[in-house]
């Protein structure tokens, strides 16, 4: 099947509720061992709605390329139930998202990998000419060990690149470059995911970081409460 390249808010995944009045939890999704826990749930709630929303749920397998940019495919390895539900008025819907038995084998000792569980509604067949605002959520789903953060920086040309080398994803909320005098000059707090073994590109535009030994990183990630400071040159 044809892969297909999604670029996508990486921030509307830490909301937790949309404005249409639905929310979501959790907005991340871990499944730690496949072998024990073969399964996980995320709840959708309606909030103070006076109308049902019928829903749909979909599977992606992603991947990241060469560059750091996500490649979401179509995937049926994992048994969602309820693929199509109503969520009536003020009421909850489950969803439990899992591995068949025969699946788990080939998960064992290949790393973390990843998935896209988005849930989209869908407007009524009988309602199709009403403006509505439709509630999307776009969720990653991480399976196997959670690593320690490991990272390595590069400088190429005008564009500063993490390599991530753990056998785990980080996720990247705000990364700062600072010069000798602890200057900040370079800010990006646009959250941001490198998934196992692979990068993110940073554009630097017109900061020139020769003599990479003087300047530093400012690194916020999930892997620590605390911002860890890290040199350019290491």
């Amino acid at each position: 099947m044809k892969k297909k390249l999604f670029v996508f808010m990486t921030t509307l995944m830490l909301a937790a509720k949309a404005s249409a009045g639905v929310s979501v939890s959790p907005v991340q999704l871990f499944i730690d061992n496949p072998n024990k826990l073969k399964s996980t749930t995320l709840t959708l709630e309606s909030v103070d709605e006076t109308e049902k929303r019928v829903f749909e749920v979909k599977v992606f397998k992603w991947t990241q390329d060469s560059q750091g940019a996500n490649v979401l495919e179509p995937d049926n390895s994992l048994i969602v139930n309820p693929k199509n539900f109503i969520l009536q008025p003020n009421k909850r819907q489950a969803i439990r998202i899992g591995f068949p038995q025969a699946s788990t084998a080939a998960l064992n000792g290949a790393g973390e990998q990843s998935w896209r569980i988005i849930v989209d509604e869908i407007t009524p067949v009988n309602n199709q000419l009403a403006v509505k605002f439709l509630v999307n959520f776009n969720l990653p789903l991480f399976v196997g060990k959670q690593d320690d953060l490991n990272v390595k920086f590069d400088v190429q040309s005008n564009k500063l690149v993490l390599n991530n080398l753990a056998n785990s994803h980080v996720q990247v909320t705000n990364l700062k470059v600072l010069n000798d005098q602890k200057k900040v000059i370079y800010n990006n707090d646009t959250m941001a995911y490198a998934l196992p073994k692979n990068k993110l590109i940073y554009d630097l535009k017109d900061i020139n970081l020769n003599h990479a030994e003087k300047y530093s990183v400012m690194l916020e990630t999930n892997k620590s409460k605390k911002a860890v400071e890290m040199k350019l040159s290491n």
